[in-house]
């Protein structure tokens, strides 16, 4: 009867032991999962702040670009002018 017992007793602290290893095993595993995403959360943010800023410097530049162009146009009109104008005297 005793050695029932205190089999019954082993076999619940063993299956305690056994529960709690596997939460504390859960809640470490939860804990390290949440930093990472959270880091990625981060670095995701971060992304995104740095594809609006790119996209913001990609039309700037386009805008200084069509205005390079356009002054570039009127830079080789006022040549051919120049042009005309000293074929003409020659």
């Amino acid at each position: 009867m005793i050695a029932t017992i205190s089999a019954i007793g082993s076999l619940i602290v063993a299956v305690l032991v056994l529960l709690w290893t596997v939460y504390r095993d859960f809640s470490s595993d939860n804990t390290v999962l949440e930093s990472r995403i959270n880091g990625v959360e981060t670095k995701v943010a971060l992304i995104e702040q740095s594809l609006v800023a790119l996209e913001q410097e990609q039309d700037q530049m386009k805008s200084t670009l069509k205005n390079l162009e356009n002054g570039l146009h009127e830079l080789d009109l006022k040549i051919e002018r120049i042009l005309t104008i000293l074929d003409t005297k020659k």
